[in-house]
């Protein structure tokens, strides 16, 4: 086969690979965790859509490009299962979670968070979220900061 036969096959393939983003994911992301479960559905709703697909002021909050106000969404932009159980084993979320710069101007919605942050761990949703994750592995994103001090 000549060479540009071969670069045209390659150019081709590459283009419909990288044009169908599901394709990629679709191991990153098991069919068996849809539907979530009414319990997951609920806690997402009520702790993290407000940083993750609420609309706000007419504009959709998508903190780390992800939207997780409904399956599809989550879907699309969750690129890998195990980067989502990773944050909650390391607590990074809520613990650590930080309104955006446009709503950390507003008083209600810093109390909300600190709500939010609190109901988590008094009702053990942790726990809930794990469980429905228990047949994924965590990654292991080496930690920014600690690293920038080495």
């Amino acid at each position: 086969m000549k060479s540009s036969c071969r670069r045209l096959l390659f150019t081709t393939a590459t283009a419909m690979i990288l044009s169908c983003p599901a394709w990629l994911s679709a191991a990153a992301i098991p069919d068996s965790l849809f539907p979530l479960p009414e319990n997951v559905r609920q806690i997402m709703n009520n702790r993290c859509v407000m940083c993750h697909g609420e609309v706000h002021d007419g504009k959709t909050e998508m903190r780390e490009d992800l939207d997780l106000s409904t399956d599809a969404r989550i879907r699309e932009t969750l690129s890998e299962a195990g980067r989502l159980k990773e944050v909650l084993v390391k607590n990074e979320m809520p613990q650590k979670a930080k309104l955006s710069f446009r709503l950390r101007r507003n008083p209600k919605m810093k109390e909300q968070l600190e709500t939010i942050k609190a109901e988590y761990d008094k009702n053990g949703e942790k726990e809930v979220f794990l469980a429905w994750l228990k047949d994924i592995t965590a990654t292991d994103t080496p930690d920014k900061k600690k690293k920038e001090k080495e």
